[in-house]
């Protein structure tokens, strides 16, 4: 039943745009911008969340087993500079920075404007969030953890 009317709506199009009466089609569709893939901004803003949300996942999970061996096997987490830390948490704020410049661009910045005041905020958070991770952890191993209250 579904694809009998399916099937007659096609054909009604079909007929209706080989009608002579009809004017140009090419009247009712508008010219849209031809953008390149490489240049639009939607495809540079999608492809820094789909950069952040990896890395932020897998420094996640680098986290959780840091505290899972921390609590089981009393390994400390605070040895936080080995490679797969330092380059998943690079990685975040790189895709952030490509977050912002894009959606500064969308938004009729320059790209170089954009990209410095992207890379500032990204490395002033990036910085930050280290430290107060770092400071954490250190509290996890000392078994001295501040509630959130204490830091304000």
């Amino acid at each position: 039943m579904l694809n009998i009317n399916i099937q007659n709506i096609i054909t009604f199009i079909a007929i209706n745009l080989d009608d002579p009466n009809v004017p140009n089609i090419d009247e009712f569709i508008s010219d849209y911008q031809q953008i390149k893939p490489i240049e639009d901004p939607i495809f540079w803003l999608s492809c820094g969340a789909f950069i952040c949300l990896m890395s932020g996942l897998i420094f996640a999970d680098i986290m959780k087993s840091k505290l899972n061996k921390w609590a089981t096997y009393k390994i400390s987490p605070i040895p936080l500079e080995d490679p797969r830390t330092i380059s998943s948490w690079f990685s975040f704020f790189t895709g952030l920075t490509i977050i912002f410049v894009s959606a500064l661009s969308i938004i009729n910045f320059s790209i170089i404007k954009s990209l410095i005041f992207s890379s500032i905020i990204s490395i002033i958070f990036g910085i930050s969030m280290w430290k107060a991770i770092k400071d954490l952890l250190i509290q996890v191993k000392a078994g001295t953890v501040k509630e959130i209250d204490d830091f304000f």
